[in-house]
């Protein structure tokens, strides 16, 4: 009996795994963003079907979207989601979130542990990750790790998170968990992310 329990649970797993073909139907709503520093790419964390962020890479021009991590697979965020529908307390749910670009073109970001107890929710650890924006050769962050703010935050104008690429003539921003684009002459945004 044990046995056939442990199979559905993990035939339910696996199938909560799958990725399907359209990859921007795995984005919920997307949380905060960062224009790469030569202006040709977005850096970017989504909500998941799942429940947990991810990291996200797009072109400015909304053209090969690209997902950099894939916490939305892994067990634990799977039974965090089971024990959340269920009103359970008692879990671990593992988010990546907070990209920044370094100099020489990688993704920084924050892999954040938070446990969610009874008594309330905190973090329990942080770690800090780089990767190229290929989703090749992701590591550990280190010291050397240049990181190119442009927007430094301002806590008067955090209504709305956005940027300027003066490159492309585009405006980015982030309105109602989506990402808008807007270029130049242009009255009615698009989203960047498009199904």
């Amino acid at each position: 009996m044990i046995r056939i329990l442990g199979f559905l649970i993990l035939c339910g797993l696996l199938a909560g795994c799958y990725q399907g073909p359209d990859i921007a139907s795995q984005i919920v709503k997307v949380t905060d963003f960062e224009l790469s520093p030569d202006e040709d790419k977005v850096a970017f964390s989504a909500i998941t079907p799942i429940g947990n962020s991810d990291i996200w890479v797009v072109n400015i021009d909304g053209t090969d979207l690209k997902k950099l991590t894939f916490k939305d697979r892994s067990l634990s965020n799977h039974i965090a989601r089971f024990f959340k529908n269920h009103k359970w307390r008692n879990f671990c749910r593992i988010d990546m979130h907070s990209p920044e670009w370094t100099r020489d073109g990688r993704i920084t970001f924050c892999e954040e542990i938070t446990r969610h107890h009874a008594t309330g929710i905190y973090t329990k650890g942080l770690i800090y990750w780089t990767i190229k924006p290929d989703g090749e050769d992701k590591r550990p962050k280190n010291n050397t790790d240049d990181i190119v703010r442009r927007n430094p935050l301002s806590p008067i104008h955090n209504f709305e998170l956005s940027d300027l690429s003066e490159k492309h003539n585009k405006k980015i921003f982030l309105k109602d968990d989506i990402l808008w684009v807007l270029g130049e002459g242009e009255t009615t945004p698009k989203s960047l992310i498009q199904p």
